[in-house]
């Protein structure tokens, strides 16, 4: 069944993610064929999937879902792209898990910015990767019915994009205009930055090794080698206390604890301290709230091999 123009509208941001990203974070080109609406029934888990919950407007999981060849080629080409990897696996392990989640999580964290009005008001979750049938259909409890978009990858296969529904609030009528894309990083002017002595400490929180890991690269190529790591707000506030760091990149979404309370947290620590968050939800309202914590500026994901260290230098005083 062909979408309706709510449908159409909703999943427009989407597509222009999967397809802008894909190219970003991968090198590859691709297409997309046009949506349709699936039953429940005739679903079928294809092996490999990266998703994200979603509440607001629409109660459901957005997924990116990869037979074996997409993720495997997709998996390569991300940690090539953004940690400058080259080593081959030609099958799905954790590091590749975590390769397609964090790309997942790019797509549907930017295209959630033209969703997140207050008349939409869509959010997604931190994402997960998703390995077997059972956990699949743990998934489909209780949805009703699921939008799915094939995405060609050219040269490789295809992978595609669902959006299980469990319930759409029953008052949308239309979807607002996207809003303008914002700068790929900002500082706020209120504590301006001073170039950090290359023997200072630095920590990198984010609930992804992979983000942990292509960070600490890029630090290293600006000459920074003491870095912490912490997996998510909560860790980042007890290393807070025990490490002192210097300067910190933290990522907004993480479970646990989310980046914006970690920063509130540490803020009552010590303002000194430079904070710049990590961001791939593109919504002006996500960078106000991170600025009136104390946030230094902020980078929008995602991060790749090419433009990381500089984005980076630019904060770093380097």
């Amino acid at each position: 069944m062909s979408l309706n123009t709510i449908q159409t509208k909703i999943l427009q941001p989407f597509i222009d993610e999967t397809l802008t990203n894909l190219k970003a974070m991968a090198g590859m080109g691709g297409r997309t064929d046009p949506g349709f609406t699936d039953s429940v029934e005739q679903f079928r888990f294809k092996r490999y999937a990266s998703g994200a919950e979603t509440n607001g407007c629409i109660d459901g999981v957005m997924v990116m879902h990869h037979y074996i060849e997409t993720a495997v080629a997709m998996g390569n080409a991300v940690r090539r792209h953004v940690l400058g990897e080259e080593q081959v696996y030609e099958e799905i392990n954790e590091h590749m898990a975590d390769a397609l989640a964090e790309w997942g999580n790019t797509v549907l964290g930017r295209a959630t910015r033209a969703l997140g009005s207050p008349r939409l008001n869509i959010h997604s979750e931190p994402p997960y990767f998703v390995y077997d049938t059972d956990t699949m259909k743990s998934l489909l409890t209780g949805v009703t019915d699921i939008i799915t978009v094939p995405v060609h990858v050219d040269d490789v296969g295809r992978f595609y994009f669902n959006y299980l529904i469990r319930s759409v609030n029953s008052e949308l009528s239309e979807v607002p205009a996207a809003e303008s894309a914002s700068p790929v990083s900002g500082a706020f002017g209120k504590r301006p930055l001073k170039p950090l002595d290359p023997g200072a400490k630095i920590m990198i929180v984010d609930d992804m090794k992979m983000v942990r890991t292509s960070l600490k690269i890029y630090l290293r190529e600006l000459g920074f080698n003491n870095i912490v790591e912490a997996e998510n707000g909560r860790d980042a506030v007890e290393k807070y206390d025990r490490e002192l760091p210097d300067f910190i990149f933290m990522d907004v979404v993480m479970p646990e604890m989310t980046g914006n309370e970690a920063l509130k947290r540490i803020r009552t620590r010590s303002m000194d301290t430079p904070v710049v968050m990590l961001t791939s939800v593109a919504d002006e309202n996500v960078i106000h709230t991170c600025e009136a914590l104390g946030s230094n500026g902020y980078i929008l994901k995602p991060l790749t091999r090419e433009t990381g260290p500089q984005i980076l230098a630019q904060f770093l005083g380097c």
